[in-house]
């Protein structure tokens, strides 16, 4: 693969980004802070350049919220490379999904909105930081020939890819259980890598397979996809865990919910809201609301969440029978178990058992 090629195609200025290149030669002040919309930033350029008409309507995209809808087109798609808009002034958005921006050629600011306040950092060559969902964040580049791509994830995708990364007890898997869990996310994780290039041909080959090769298979570009997000997590855990650093806020009761949610997980089969309570020195009445407003869910759903994770982890990997499996995974009552089921899968777990014995073969 002509790696060259694929830099120089993602490095030419659309033109929304030649018109967004023209304010910033003008008036390259009024892009130094972030804004939350086009209004504040044409209040922000006015006051140290008056002559310069401007439209009432932004000329390139700031919008505060982004849906997978926006950036999935297909709503099979798990995994979407998307290339950041440069020159566009920096601007805080929130995401329904997973971000990673990578900085593929020369910088990006990235900042991030904590407790009121902005920070910002300075992202290198090769670095790349991971956004959770709901997390007000904006990213700047205003660097010649600069390629920052941004790696879109599902939540419900990372999950259950990683699963075994956040069994881990430290303090990365502890930000990816707040990463899916917490509602009230202030975080980013910062991975410096320091150049390394296997990471960055990996982004590259991701870049050239999701917006340059439109051949082949849905199915089959997912599941590439899905790779390539794999290796990077698994080559950055592997070659740069020490040069992982967790920002943000995080309160004390922000750090205990890892922990209550790794306990619920680890005890799936037969762990109780009064025996979490007792072990965690709360009551069942505040644990109950303390899970609810962390998470937006209740125990009983996480509950049901890990036991149909491990009973379809069964499925696919054991010949247990159903009844063994919803034994198993902590169901007296089988109906119960394939009502649950059906209502997360949409099938019952014979259904989901053949289907998935025909994509194995």
């Amino acid at each position: 693969m002509d790696h060259t090629g694929v830099e120089r195609d993602l490095a030419r200025l659309r033109e929304y980004e030649k018109e967004a290149k023209r304010l910033y030669g003008i008036n390259p002040e009024a892009f130094q802070e972030v804004v939350w919309n086009w209004e504040e930033f044409v209040e922000r350029f006015r006051r140290t350049e008056k002559e310069t008409p401007l439209q009432e309507s932004a000329p390139f995209f700031m919008g505060n919220l982004l849906t997978e809808q926006d950036c999935f087109p297909e709503e099979r798609m798990e995994v979407s490379v998307l290339l950041h808009d440069r020159y566009v002034p920096p601007f805080y958005h929130s995401l329904k999904f997973i971000k990673i921006v990578c900085a593929l050629r020369k910088g990006f600011f990235f900042y991030l909105r904590e407790r009121g306040q902005d920070r910002r950092f300075w992202m290198e060559e090769g670095d790349f930081v991971i956004i959770p969902p709901e997390v007000s964040q904006a990213v700047f580049s205003a660097e010649e020939g600069a390629v920052t791509v941004n790696i879109i994830i599902k939540r419900s995708t990372f999950g259950e890819a990683f699963y075994s990364l956040l069994m881990e007890n430290d303090d990365i898997s502890d930000f990816f259980w707040q990463m899916l869990y917490s509602k009230g996310n202030e975080r980013a994780l910062l991975v410096r890598c320091g150049r390394d290039e296997r990471l960055r041909e990996l982004v590259r080959e991701m870049c050239a397979e999701g917006l340059l090769d439109r051949a082949g298979s849905r199915a089959g570009k997912n599941l590439v996809m899905k790779g390539y997000v794999m290796l990077l997590f698994g080559m950055a855990l592997k070659e740069h865990s020490g040069e992982m650093e967790s920002v943000g806020h995080l309160s004390e009761t922000d750090a205990a919910l890892p922990e209550m949610i790794r306990f619920i997980r680890e005890n799936y089969a037969t762990v109780t809201l009064p025996e979490l309570a007792r072990c965690f020195g709360r009551s069942e009445g505040y644990l109950s609301r303390y899970i609810r407003r962390e998470t937006g869910k209740t125990f009983r759903f996480l509950l049901k969440e890990f036991r149909m994770k491990q009973a379809v982890q069964m499925l696919e990997n054991s010949s247990c029978s159903i009844e063994e499996v919803a034994a198993a995974v902590g169901y007296a009552d089988i109906s119960c178990f394939y009502r649950n089921f059906r209502e997360r899968y949409s099938m019952t777990p014979m259904q989901y058992r053949n289907i998935r014995s025909r994509i194995s073969l």
